[in-house]
């Protein structure tokens, strides 16, 4: 198998960065977008010159819009210099802006920049080299086959591709040991409707696979459940074992670096993949061998020996909502910038009441227009993702407070539009 990527890969990678910057640009349409499903015959075409007769495969875009979607794709594939990235403006359909990937790679680099999520202000381009990203999915290729006695047969992917966590697991590795791939809603339905088989990969994130694991029908052996963008509950990884999984496996990492380390129980350490150490004088640094350069561990980290550690909290404060690290306290300053905000909190909601976040808002005493759930929603979504937005929005005369007088959880609001203003 070569390390050059196959077409209709990058037809997936492509599709999926067109859908997160078309769902960054146009808010009320996320949803839309997240849940497409990219084909090869997708087509870009001008707004004025779509028609109620268009058909599935057209997306009517912009300029402005084409513009940005062609940057996103230079971006990630690394495409500046290669002197063919103007090309993409030329060309209409995926497969031909996948044709001009595929020849600046040929003729340029085969290094990839992903962007972090943006969560606490612009988002971060990290530029990984490509021939490190193939060994360490050969690293895992490896750990999958020697370690837990496993074959990658088939890829069931829940998370997107052009994420550095979906680009290793759903494309890279289904590229190297030539294994075919399920995405979007099919790949949801063979989970959660016994559509499984003996070497399924299925690559998800915590909230999800919290949900599928009480809700899946008993596993056939030999399956493979990998998560990544957060800590998996040790709740969740115990029912995926409980239903039969063969390894669950949490893979630790972040934009910036890819994989750090992994584990196969939530008890257990993590360990360091091969390509890292720690720096002995800065315990919260990993060196990569190679390069020799230092990366910060995003996270409060204990060693127990020079390649097994544990997470003891986040240095910044994140938290994983449907695979993207989100800030809350980011999140709550947007919020006590609504003009008919006088404070807010904001944090994760508990097991019993979903996956996503929740908010707490004051409302500010001199304002006499009504405030709703919706209405605080709407207008986040002009500067936050998706994600980023609280489910549910309660209301009250102040923040939540214990006997103490320190911050304490809340129950949500069980009225559909959150409470107005009086």
């Amino acid at each position: 198998m070569t390390d050059s990527l196959q077409q209709h890969l990058v037809v997936t990678v492509i599709g999926d960065i067109i859908a997160d910057e078309l769902a960054r640009m146009r808010p009320t349409e996320s949803e839309h977008w997240k849940r497409r499903q990219w084909h090869e015959d997708d087509t870009l075409v001008a707004k004025h010159k779509s028609t109620k007769d268009s058909g599935e495969d057209e997306v009517p875009v912009d300029s402005l819009e084409r513009l940005a979607l062609a940057g996103r794709v230079v971006q990630f594939f690394h495409m500046g210099d290669s002197g063919v990235e103007d090309y993409l403006l030329r060309r209409n359909s995926l497969a031909e802006w996948a044709e001009v990937v595929l020849k600046s790679r040929q003729v340029h680099t085969q290094n990839l920049t992903v962007t972090t999520s943006g969560s606490t202000g612009q988002p971060k381009a990290c530029e990984h080299s490509w021939s490190t990203l193939v060994e360490e999915v050969r690293e895992f290729v490896r750990i999958f086959e020697n370690d837990y006695e496993l074959s990658p047969a088939r890829i069931v992917a829940l998370v997107p591709s052009h994420h550095i966590y979906g680009f290793l697991f759903t494309i890279l590795l289904p590229h190297l040991v030539d294994a075919p791939v399920l995405r979007g809603f099919k790949a949801y339905s063979h989970v959660r409707n016994g559509g499984l088989r003996a070497g399924d990969v299925v690559v998800g994130y915590p909230e999800l696979l919290t949900q599928l694991s009480s809700e899946m029908p008993p596993l056939p052996p030999g399956v493979l459940f990998l998560s990544s963008a957060g800590p998996c509950p040790a709740s969740t990884v115990h029912q995926l074992y409980a239903i039969g999984a063969a390894r669950a496996v949490e893979i630790y990492g972040s934009s910036e670096t890819a994989g750090m380390g992994y584990r196969s129980k939530p008890e257990n350490n993590y360990r360091l993949l091969s390509r890292w150490r720690k720096n002995t004088e800065n315990q919260q640094q990993l060196i990569d061998k190679k390069t020799k350069v230092n990366y910060e561990i995003p996270d409060n980290t204990r060693w127990h020996t020079e390649d097994e550690f544990q997470i003891t909290g986040r240095v910044d404060e994140a938290v994983s909502i449907r695979g993207i690290n989100v800030f809350p306290a980011h999140i709550a300053k947007c919020l006590r910038q609504h003009p008919a905000v006088a404070d807010a909190t904001v944090r994760p909601m508990r097991a019993d009441e979903g996956c996503g976040l929740k908010a707490f808002i004051v409302l500010q005493e001199s304002i006499n227009e009504t405030v709703t759930e919706q209405s605080v929603q709407t207008w986040l979504s002009d500067n936050l993702c998706a994600a980023e937005i609280p489910e549910r929005i309660s209301f009250g005369e102040q923040l939540p407070i214990n006997s103490m007088g320190k911050a304490q959880d809340w129950s949500i609001d069980n009225s559909p539009t959150g409470k107005p203003l009086d």
